[in-house]
């Protein structure tokens, strides 16, 4: 939006703008820029800030003193990039991989809010949106030192819903004082859920996740991508569907707010082996999905599911990643990053096989489990960090406490951002639900005794809380599935990969003059 004194490029969804005006039909970005509009300090434009929730960018130019302020949303779900070349300082949601902004393309991170005047592109102010702290400091050094733009830190934002502290750590269950290792997996889950302190925090949960939810399959379009007028019952939200117990959750729960008319999409993307040139579409993922779907199905019997099989192959994948991917993903650069980034891309498409024929989702809202594995202890580093810890209980669980700490701190940066900017090339929001303010408030405040226990089995221990009430909603097949990758449950990487060595494919161009695919020795 542009008037004569402003312009303001917004990208991203203020879910509690309901909470913030009494003016119906109003759009959040032309909420946000009235607001801007009338600010005249720094400090009643940080207010603003501290009011809203949600997943967000944004650029605001104020054309009479030149200064342009420009912010990732406090916890670093869309994508803001920034590149200093010899001749321009660009701030952009996406960017091309090419020579003239080699080295000097980053992630701007979500550190708080930056100022910067057109008169000096040299130093910025930034507005902290909390207390700094080394991670903060080693972020923004890379930031100075990529860029050339000093930073000059003034008072912190601090959103008013991190502030708020009134039921945090509140709860002292301890899943490590449950003497039931010799329990199978349903009777510790059974038994874990006879303890009333641990039924009401998945209470307090629950309602907090169900509201996220809510939220985001609610506050979109009432018409599908191909329609343009009411009725329409094809599907609004699509969800990437892997199977497991985050993705299945958050259909669930989708299926207790999208309207019952409308149908659900359910994407699963499989690709062919890297060393086989047959076409087996029946990868780990896809075998999950089709399980859990099963349950669904006896939970939600009105739903319509629709569940549709991305099949990729490998020439169908180098082709994009050529042509488009590697782009998106820029400027990361892993095998990892390339793994992921062209599974969420592939996904997202909506194009694939519903029932064994042809289906394109016309979805606009793509929901994904992002979130879960870093706030619930799912990633195997997080055992990893408590059995190989030498020490007493308290000793290995303070190193389970700094590796979840390590992974929160990191997701902005190594998954928020670059799935972001692949997902939205499809023309289709991405929307994480366990990424929301009040669910990570609530879950950062647990212990990590009260999220997840390493003294069981793969599939019962990791990410505890978040399986137990899973079960308690009756999902009983994917409670129970071990945390599979969506790289290797789709079959995209291949395992003898290092994940953080530089991808071949997002360096080099792998077609050579002749337009022949070249097959990098680590796909051979």
């Amino acid at each position: 939006m542009e008037s004569s004194e402003y312009v303001l490029l917004f990208n991203g969804d203020i879910f509690n703008l309901e909470a913030l005006t009494d003016a119906s039909g109003i759009s959040d970005t032309e909420w946000l820029f009235h607001k801007l509009s009338k600010c005249s300090t720094d400090g009643e434009i940080l207010n603003c800030f501290r009011l809203i929730e949600g997943p967000y960018c944004l650029i605001f130019y104020d054309k009479l003193e030149g200064n342009i302020y420009f912010a990732r949303d406090s916890l670093g779900r869309n994508s803001l990039l920034i590149e200093n070349t010899k001749d321009h300082l660009r701030i952009l949601s996406t960017s091309r991989s090419n020579d003239e902004n080699k080295n000097t393309t980053v992630e701007l991170p979500p550190l708080g809010i930056f100022k910067i005047n057109i008169k000096n592109f040299d130093k910025s102010t930034v507005f902290p949106w909390h207390h700094i702290d080394d991670y903060w400091k080693s972020q923004a050094n890379i930031l100075e030192s990529v860029c050339g733009i000093k930073l000059f830190v003034e008072q912190a934002v601090e959103p008013y819903w991190f502030s708020q502290q009134s039921s945090l750590e509140k709860y002292t269950f301890n899943f490590y004082s449950f003497d039931a290792q010799e329990l199978s997996a349903v009777q510790l889950y059974d038994h874990l859920l006879k303890d009333k302190e641990i039924l009401e925090a998945l209470r307090e949960f629950s309602s907090l996740l169900e509201n996220s939810v809510k939220q985001r399959v609610q506050l979109t379009t009432k018409v599908c991508a191909k329609c343009s007028i009411l009725p329409c019952n094809h599907s609004k939200v699509a969800i990437l569907f892997s199977g497991g117990i985050d993705c299945t959750i958050l259909a669930l729960l989708a299926d207790k707010f999208v309207d019952k008319a409308d149908s659900i999409d359910l994407i699963n993307v499989s690709f062919q082996q890297a060393n086989s040139e047959l076409e087996n579409w029946n990868v780990p993922d896809r075998e999950s999905a089709r399980q859990s779907l099963t349950d669904l199905k006896a939970l939600c019997p009105n739903r319509t599911w629709n569940f549709i099989e991305a099949n990729v192959t490998r020439k169908t994948l180098y082709t994009n990643l050529k042509e488009n991917i590697k782009h998106l993903i820029y400027p990361l650069n892993t095998v990892l990053d390339e793994s992921i980034g062209c599974a969420f891309w592939f996904a997202s498409q909506g194009y694939g096989l519903l029932d064994g024929s042809p289906f394109e989702s016309n979805a606009k809202v793509v929901i994904v489990g992002s979130g879960a594995d870093e706030l619930f202890g799912g990633y195997i580093r997080h055992k990893n960090a408590y059995k190989r810890c030498n020490g007493t209980h308290e000793d290995k669980e303070k190193c389970l406490y700094e590796e979840l700490e390590m992974d929160w701190q990191r997701i902005p940066t190594r998954n928020l951002a670059r799935d972001d900017r692949v997902i939205a090339d499809s023309g289709r929001t991405p929307r994480s639900p366990f990424v929301e303010e009040n669910v990570v408030k609530f879950a950062r405040s647990l212990k990590p005794r009260q999220r997840c226990c390493f003294l069981y089995d793969d599939g019962v221990g990791d990410k505890l809380f978040l399986r137990l009430y899973g079960y308690k909603a009756g999902l009983t097949t994917p409670t129970f599935l071990k945390k599979r990758a969506i790289q290797f449950g789709s079959k995209i990487a291949n395992k003898k990969e290092n994940a953080k060595d530089r991808s071949l494919y997002l360096n080099i161009k792998p077609f050579d003059k002749n337009n022949h695919m070249v097959w990098p020795s680590h796909h051979v």
